[in-house]
């Protein structure tokens, strides 16, 4: 049987010592490695030029730099770029990258990152709820979609003529999967997004988003590193959440909200509620008023997210005036909301829309696919 090749990217900085120590190699390199995967965006050990070409070799053999392949990659009319990548076990997840202006007449570059393959939850508005769920993903098949697209960036501000600097500046757990369910391996993959020795961006430049895992959120609460937290809300009674975000049967609202007021006691810190409006089913002024009411003496913000154009019937985007109207309630009633830009549509850029494509074109479907009540989530 072939030896499996370790990936760098799944390893911690202390663990990747300790290997090149065992290999009767200095500790510093592995600070040298680090510096280049992380910083220098190597993809191979030929660009590693101050390390010896026979630890080079030797590292070669033992050390893959990367887990990921890219599949597809394509990009809208507003720069969105999506990505589908394949895994090594033949599974396929995808990561977006998203472009927005500052305040400051720059731009934002962010990260939409999957955490697994497939999801569990089963919300039925959501393409990736209805592939079922696979499996976790590895710390470093969550850190190596990152990586690719700061390499993206990278060579594009390479080919630039203004030279402006083009970095990832902003990462969100948004992607494919609930990343709470994941916890540790995202964790360490948070960690060393965040490490000096690793890829150095700062933590309150990422964001993990809920459909609502109680215990999880109250762990987060409880980290050093202020990480953003992001609750997918879309309902402001269980009757309906229920419909919509199916983890609800197991953490309603009561429990919820009352986790995230945790949240706000104990890290001290804002949090953010994703409401995304759907014709006729949730966007209505009466709505609007019982969201403001529930989240009443929360420190919050909530986004407003009009649904993606999909070819499901039942979950299209309300008419702009009904937009209008939902989110002026919520500033009547003194809400801190935010309008959100849809981004991709031309692309399917939606959560698990690309993958879907991807698998119906190809006549496959998820590997093992399980039913809400088998995975860890609920």
């Amino acid at each position: 049987m072939a030896k499996k090749s370790l990936i760098f990217t799944e390893l911690t900085h202390n663990q990747l010592v300790k290997l090149i120590v065992s290999l009767g190699e200095p500790a510093y390199r592995a600070k040298q490695m680090a510096k280049w995967v992380y910083w220098n965006m190597a993809l191979d050990y030929d660009e590693m030029t101050d390390l010896p070409l026979a630890l080079r070799q030797k590292l070669s053999n033992e050390i893959k730099l990367h887990s990921l392949k890219l599949a597809k990659l394509v990009t809208g009319k507003d720069g969105t770029v999506k990505a589908l990548f394949s895994l090594s076990d033949g599974n396929t997840i995808e990561s977006a990258l998203m472009y927005y202006d500052t305040d400051r007449g720059g731009e934002r570059h962010t990260v939409c990152v999957s955490t697994q393959v497939g999801c569990a939850v089963g919300c039925p508005f959501c393409a990736t709820g209805q592939q079922g769920f696979e499996r976790n993903l590895t710390p470093g098949e969550i850190i190596d979609q990152v990586l690719y697209f700061a390499h993206y960036l990278r060579e594009q501000e390479n080919g630039s003529s203004n030279g402006q600097s083009k970095h990832v500046s902003n990462v969100v757990f948004m992607g494919m999967g609930e990343p709470l369910a994941n916890y540790t391996n995202l964790w360490q993959a948070i960690e060393t997004l965040n490490s000096p020795e690793g890829f150095g961006l700062g933590a309150r430049n990422m964001v993990i988003s809920t459909a609502g895992l109680v215990p999880q959120i109250k762990q987060l609460a409880k980290e050093k590193l202020q990480v953003g937290l992001a609750v997918s809300l879309h309902a402001s009674d269980n009757a309906l959440r229920n419909k919509l975000v199916p983890l609800n049967r197991k953490y309603p609202l009561e429990q919820l909200i009352g986790a995230c007021r945790e949240y706000n006691r104990l890290a001290g810190r804002r949090l953010s509620f994703e409401y995304t409006l759907f014709n006729g089913i949730n966007d209505s002024v009466k709505q609007a008023r019982a969201l403001a009411e529930l989240l009443r003496g929360l420190k919050c913000h909530v986004n407003l997210i009009p649904a993606n154009v999909t070819s499901a019937p039942s979950f299209q985007p309300p008419p702009r005036k009904v937009i209008l109207a939902f989110e002026e309630e919520l500033n009547r009633c003194h809400v801190n909301v935010t309008l959100r830009e849809r981004r991709g549509q031309d692309i399917n850029a939606g959560c698990g829309q690309l993958r879907s494509q991807f698998l119906k074109e190809n006549e496959n479907k998820p590997k093992r696919a399980r039913k809400i009540g088998q995975s860890n989530v609920v």
